[in-house]
């Protein structure tokens, strides 16, 4: 897929999702759940922070199937029933546990789909159907290295329904199939400077109204770009669901963001374009936040 089809699908995924769900529910804003399960990677991709290990460097740290059982209840006690993204800063088939993780995670979300980003370094035709039958839905495959890659990944993946995995083309050295940005200020190698910052001030970022991100260990992150780690907002091994997502430090951040004052790092830093998706979600909290403090 080229960056225009993958938004395009993402577009799509989003639709569906509300077409679905009852938008009553202030926890239905939430359209994606992802996933650090590693602190390892095997890349040091140009366009990313791990290509300068000063920025982000590779660290043995990985989630625990306890861990992950732990958060796959609460979601599951909160009726989430958005997408699980295994995907972060990271390389997930690093981690020696990820299957088990997959496993454990439906045993208590029966019907959230299931997704995962990989270089497919680590894939084996032996054992890949193992993690679709553990209860993986779609399996993103990145080119890195060229279009050539296809045909050693179609002898991988040819006991595999094509339904179920997709190729996303970032071989490019112009934008290496995506819509590039500094990742929240820690990228400075690209050609980025002030200007791609300051064309976002005032402009809305939907990023914290649509999106969790969960660390290795549990901890909650307000935003997926935010690579350096400035702000957790909690931790969904320790806390509940919705206290975390309706925090009051969630609540200071979205109330910012959505004025578009970006006063604060690491989005004063940052040349994200925020409003790819989550305008229903950016929608639904914003209303929730209205009637709460109408009430």
């Amino acid at each position: 897929m080229s960056k225009e089809q993958f938004l395009q699908h993402r577009q799509n995924q989003e639709q569906d999702f509300f077409d679905k769900v009852d938008i009553s529910n202030p926890l239905n804003s939430i359209l994606t759940i992802e996933f650090n399960t590693t602190e390892l990677c095997n890349r040091t991709c140009v366009f990313c922070p791990r290509h300068d290990s000063r920025v982000y460097p590779n660290r043995n740290l990985n989630m625990s199937v306890e861990d992950a059982e732990s958060i796959a209840i609460n979601l599951s006690n909160h009726d989430y029933k958005g997408k699980i993204s295994y995907s972060g800063y990271s390389e997930n088939f690093l981690n020696k546990k990820f299957i088990d993780i997959i496993s454990v995670m439906r045993k208590h979300l029966k019907d959230n789909l299931f997704e995962c980003n990989t270089n497919g370094d680590f894939l084996k035709k032996e054992t890949i159907g193992d993690f679709f039958d553990k209860g993986l839905d779609l399996l993103y495959i990145n080119l890195y290295d060229g279009i050539e890659q296809i045909g050693e990944f179609d002898k991988i993946m040819s006991n595999i329904d094509k339904t179920k995995y997709k190729y996303r083309a970032h071989y490019s050295q112009d934008d290496y199939g995506m819509f590039l940005n500094n990742r929240g200020g820690n990228i400075d190698w690209l050609g980025f400077d002030e200007s791609d910052v300051k064309s976002l001030k005032g402009k809305p970022c939907h990023y914290p109204f649509y999106k969790l991100f969960v660390d290795w260990n549990g901890d909650v992150l307000f935003c997926s770009n935010d690579w350096g780690k400035e702000i957790i907002i909690g931790n969904l091994v320790k806390e509940k669901l919705y206290d975390v997502w309706f925090s009051n430090k969630m609540y200071e951040i979205r109330n910012k963001l959505k004025q578009g004052i970006r006063d604060f790092s690491p989005c004063k830093n940052c040349s994200v374009n925020g409003q790819l998706f989550g305008e229903k979600s950016f929608n639904i909290i914003n209303e929730y936040y209205e009637n709460r403090n109408n009430k």
